[in-house]
């Protein structure tokens, strides 16, 4: 296995499109936002992100690294219509990489019956159109990659929309962080070999299990990411949990059922914890070891919130790209996901 990974050859001969090209240009990404130019909004008293699937996974992350410091709410809506407090006083961001998503455009349409502020996010397709048509702000992202390997492009703009409309630096923030982020991601590339490459370890310890990965709730969005990454890019079953809030039930199926089941915990620790977390967190592992369940255990690269959350992507993109090329897999097709939307359209 660990030729494999070390087979930079062989790797790219198995990744036609460059999904690895696209996962490290995650700080360049970041930094295109940076040449955007956006108008201010006012007015707005919450802030609804609309979006699914990769398209909404960068509103995730904005809501934990806004959770501390923003004073209005902020959440990210998987629906075809709004939260219904949604109104004139709400900031709609209608965020879709294609331009073409279903549930976003539904949200796009119900966000204009309700008269909310709206904003869009996109590369083009019908939300594009619609948004120019109604003289709506617009950030128009780079075409032709995948939605989540998109990440930097969506969680740019993102913030600068968020900053526009008078909520916090988190923009600014975002582009201080992103040479750390691409010195980090430099270790975790194809050269670096197996036996000092955090990312290619973490493939050959998850590889041949259906991982579940939790977090507390202070970076859900990086355990979310890493599911979404390893269900597309590796082609596994996955899933993503919260610390503590899988204490009052998974433990349960964990160490009275969990030892049959082909299933390995996967625990996301940030560098910062509530004391109560903490503790929480220590013990569960205990239980889960104590079990024979052989937890994977992972401090998140960084020594705060926002390097935890951006490190702690690039390196489950980075583990998830490895555990596809470890089953012999392209990683970049979608294929299932081509066909929902092929027998929805008609």
């Amino acid at each position: 296995m660990a030729e494999r990974l070390d087979d930079i050859v062989g790797m790219r001969s198995m990744d036609p499109a460059d999904l690895l090209g696209q996962l490290n240009a995650f700080p360049d990404q970041l930094e295109w936002s940076s040449g955007v130019n956006f108008p201010t909004i006012e007015g707005g008293r919450n802030v609804v992100i609309c979006g699914i699937g990769g398209s909404a996974i960068a509103g995730d992350v904005l809501v934990d690294l806004l959770a501390p410091v923003i004073s209005v709410p902020l959440v990210v809506s998987r629906d075809v219509m709004l939260p219904g407090f949604a109104g004139k006083d709400t900031l709609a961001i209608v965020v879709s990489y294609s331009g073409n998503t279903a549930e976003s455009l539904d949200q796009y349409e119900d966000a204009m019956r309700r008269g909310c502020r709206i904003a869009a996010i996109t590369s083009g397709g019908k939300l594009e159109e619609q948004a120019v048509a109604n003289s709506q702000p617009l950030i128009k992202l780079p075409a032709g990659n995948q939605p989540r390997a998109s990440m930097g492009y969506l969680l740019g703009s993102l913030a600068l929309v968020i900053q526009r409309a008078g909520f916090g630096k988190v923009h600014d923030e975002l582009l201080a962080a992103a040479p750390a982020l691409r010195s980090y991601l430099d270790t975790l590339s194809p050269g670096v070999p197996s036996s000092t490459n955090q990312a290619k370890r973490l493939a050959k310890a998850m590889g041949g299990s259906v991982p579940a990965i939790y977090a507390p709730r202070s970076v859900r969005s990086v355990a979310m990411r890493w599911q979404g990454q390893f269900n597309e890019n590796a082609k596994m079953v996955a899933f993503c949990g919260e610390i503590p809030e899988m204490d009052h039930n998974q433990l349960v199926g964990w160490l009275e059922g969990g030892n049959g089941c082909h299933c390995r915990p996967v625990m996301l620790m940030p560098a910062e914890l509530m004391p109560t977390v903490r503790r929480m967190a220590e013990v569960t592992l205990q239980m889960l070891n104590e079990r024979g369940l052989d937890p994977v255990f992972v401090t998140l690269p960084g020594n705060d919130l926002l390097s935890n959350v951006l490190q702690g992507i690039a390196l489950g993109d980075m583990a998830s790209y490895y555990t596809a090329i470890l089953k012999g897999v392209d990683p970049a097709p979608v294929t299932p996901i081509k066909e929902f939307k092929a027998r929805i359209s008609h």
